[in-house]
């Protein structure tokens, strides 16, 4: 098709058609999508739509890809981009659902020029005011951080049958620890590699899928601290925030009320609220970084980071599994 540079977008479902919206109100149109229905939306229909990612790769030049697939087949189309040489690609979390494929990736990663997976969070401006606190090292030492999500999954898409949803199916990389995978994400991001982890998960009939419902984690991270994690896929009102205790006082980040908190003994509460700002926000910048291929911006998670998550959830449910408490290795 000429030699025009595309960007490719493979899966549409929810996330693919907010990249794909942020990417046209950013001024990109050559955008191709990979779409296993073969129909796109009416709004989409002016798009080139192929089946076949292999196909799409073969016929086009692709500078850009999103991968925004379900989490199962996320190894697979990162492997069939990297086998094609694609220089700028932006994997969609969590990386993948377990570690079985991860041999067969590795010696792939240096064919492509930047790889970026989709921890959007890093780009609340909430939990970077905690990272500017903690980095300013007045509150001294972490001893503990305690981080809490919550949302009914029926709300989640409330035109989809959440019994037929990717969260509720073990075979597509379903389940609340992989969905919520953002808070084992930004535990490591705020505080660092774990040291031992634990976790208790259940799978509760009520919603009537396959995967697990309610998890939580406790955490021993490799400098003494203490975290923990729960994530559950029940409660009605939309739930998620951090409690971090430090030596010379405590931040509490709010992410519903968009709000961050710090209080110091015998100090006046100081709060930081960022009302005005929109979810979506979030995705155009962490868009923008992804496409400024001169700098790296520190918020950005590489591949290496994203599978230090990953194994987190891994070993936690395997933790929970065996009633264990298993070394992060």
């Amino acid at each position: 098709m000429g030699e025009s540079n595309f960007f490719l977008i493979i899966g549409l479902g929810s996330i693919g058609k907010r990249h794909l919206n942020n990417l046209l109100n950013l001024g990109i149109k050559n955008i191709i999508i990979v779409s296993k229905s073969g129909v796109l939306p009416h709004e989409f229909s002016c798009f080139l739509n192929y089946q076949d990612l292999q196909k799409a790769i073969s016929e086009n030049n692709i500078s850009h890809a999103f991968v925004c697939t379900p989490t199962a087949n996320h190894f697979q189309d990162l492997k069939i981009l990297l086998k094609n040489n694609i220089k700028n690609v932006y994997l969609e979390k969590p990386v993948s659902h377990n570690l079985e494929e991860l041999e067969n990736i590795k010696p792939l990663l240096n064919n492509c020029k930047r790889l970026v997976v989709g921890f959007d969070l890093h780009f609340d401006p909430g939990l970077n005011k905690i990272r500017t606190i903690l980095n300013d090292k007045k509150l001294g030492k972490i001893f503990s951080i305690n981080a809490v999500v919550g949302q009914y999954l029926p709300d989640w898409r409330p035109d989809q049958d959440h019994r037929l949803g990717m969260s509720a199916k073990i075979n597509k990389g379903g389940g609340v620890m992989l969905d919520l995978i953002h808070e084992f994400d930004y535990l490591r991001w705020l505080v660092g590699i774990p040291k031992k982890i634990a976790c208790v998960y259940q799978k509760n009939s009520i919603l009537e899928i396959e995967t697990e419902d309610v998890a939580d984690v406790l955490i021993h991270f490799n400098h003494g601290q203490s975290g923990t994690i729960h994530l559950d896929y029940h409660q009605k009102k939309l739930v998620r925030n951090c409690m971090i205790t430090c030596e010379n006082g405590t931040i509490f980040w709010d992410l519903i009320q968009s709000e961050v908190r710090m209080e110091q003994h015998r100090e006046e509460k100081v709060t930081f609220n960022y009302h005005g700002f929109e979810r979506n926000q979030r995705y155009i910048e962490i868009l923008k970084c992804f496409l400024n291929e001169t700098y790296w911006d520190e918020r950005l998670t590489t591949f290496e980071d994203a599978l230090i998550s990953l194994k987190m959830v891994v070993l936690a449910k395997i933790a929970s599994e065996q009633e264990a408490f298993l070394t992060f290795d």
